[in-house]
């Protein structure tokens, strides 16, 4: 809940594994024909999909924290070892911070990432699939000095990225008040330095992890928290969806045959929202939210109209402006996140929330036809203990496995 009151603010406010040098051709290798460990033993050869891109619809875990700099397999273990014995949530959706995978300027670390996936892949009654959205920033932490727990530290130090509102620090913006980091910062990606780092990131992920029929998409972050913690700076243009085709452009290169997903829900203005998902739908990328509200939202509250601009231009609904969209539900699918406001607290009471596991389901399925569900998971002990019985874990998986998603068809959008 906190990234979304977060969020919401800031728009009403409006091991190296090889260069991104280096061409695809020498660096996509062939998987093995099987992984085995501790005498389990999986299957490389890729699922029929219907097409090229890899593609396995359903429920997936979702992390509940962040992989940082300096965590290993065992701060994330106790969540992975809950998806045992639920066959039908499909996978784990991973967060990692930038800061994480490149330590140094070309040197990419995948160690850490990589024991995670092969626990998914090898541990399990069935092997599970990676989900993997790389952050850029914070969505509440402020820089701190020497701060290398996000944005890599080169960027920091190196004046040729541009400025950030801290003296001597580069390559950010953020919150701030009387030159100090006081929120949520994020890369500034719009700049070209910025971003060409980003993108041999993601040359160098897609290199990594492309092959493998287990590794199911890469997702981009919502932007709406990206422009509105953006916003103020003098470089900034927010009339516009830049850095956003560029990088998804370059993920879908990178990713031939991977799901690429970006969060787009409110840029500071409607009209670059609505081109930057009409570009999405044309560009085999699809769209995403952070929040997915219950059907509770659409049928007593009429939530429709109140879509962020990139899901109502997803949904094919009446924009603010009245600005042509068409229903792109038939052609595409959606990857939603079900996170902490949806499921506890007192964010979307104004919209029947917090919601049911299975009305969610039934948003998803009626209104959004999504085809991911990543379910944040709970233990039950988080917010003090206030998360409703039905949306802990064990409860959690067990709705999800008796109610499955339906928009399965591979996407019309899509190679074949």
């Amino acid at each position: 809940m906190w990234r979304r009151l977060l969020v919401a603010s800031a728009i009403v406010g409006l091991s190296s594994f090889g260069t991104a040098t280096e061409s695809r051709a020498a660096i996509t290798p062939n998987p093995p024909g099987t992984i085995c460990i501790d005498n389990k033993c999986v299957s490389t050869h890729p699922p029929t999909s219907g097409g090229a891109i890899k593609w396995n619809p359903g429920h997936y875990m979702a992390s509940e924290g962040i992989l940082k700099p300096g965590k290993t397999l065992a701060d994330v273990v106790n969540e992975l070892d809950d998806l045992n014995g639920w066959d039908q949530i499909l996978g784990y959706r991973l967060f990692v911070n930038w800061a994480t995978l490149e330590p140094t300027e070309g040197n990419y670390d995948f160690s850490v990432l990589d024991t995670i996936f092969t626990r998914l892949k090898t541990h399990y009654n069935k092997p599970k699939r990676l989900v993997l959205v790389v952050l850029p920033g914070t969505f509440a932490s402020s820089m701190g000095r020497n701060d290398g727990g996000s944005i890599p530290l080169y960027i920091q130090r190196d004046p040729k990225y541009g400025p950030s509102p801290v003296a001597g620090s580069y390559g950010w913006w953020g919150h701030n008040s009387g030159g100090a980091s006081t929120g949520s910062y994020v890369a500034a990606l719009f700049r070209p330095a910025v971003q060409a780092r980003f993108t041999a990131l993601i040359q160098a992920i897609g290199a990594h992890y492309d092959a493998d029929p287990y590794f199911e998409a890469f997702i981009f972050q919502e932007d709406s928290w990206m422009v509105g913690t953006w916003k103020g700076a003098p470089d900034f243009a927010p009339s516009s969806d830049a850095p956003f085709p560029a990088l998804l452009s370059a993920a879908v290169a990178a990713f031939p045959h991977t799901n690429v997903a970006m969060q787009n829900t409110w840029l500071i203005q409607e009209p670059p929202t609505l081109d930057l998902a009409n570009w999405m739908f044309t560009n085999r990328v699809l769209e995403g939210s952070a929040d997915t509200v219950g059907q509770t939202a659409f049928d007593k509250y009429n939530f429709a109209s109140q879509l962020a601009w990139g899901l109502q231009a997803y949904c094919g609904t009446a924009t603010s402006s009245n600005a042509a969209v068409t229903d792109q539900r038939i052609t595409t699918h959606a990857m939603m996140d079900v996170e902490s406001a949806e499921m506890t607290g007192p964010y979307f009471t104004r919209l029947g929330g917090p919601f049911t596991p299975l009305d969610l389901v039934t948003a998803l399925n009626q209104t959004f036809k999504a085809s991911h569900a990543f379910w944040t998971h709970f233990s039950g002990a988080e917010y003090g203990g206030t998360v409703p019985a039905a949306s802990k874990w064990s409860n959690l998986a067990a709705t999800l496995s008796a109610h499955p998603l339906l928009a399965t068809s591979y996407p019309s959008i899509y190679p074949h």
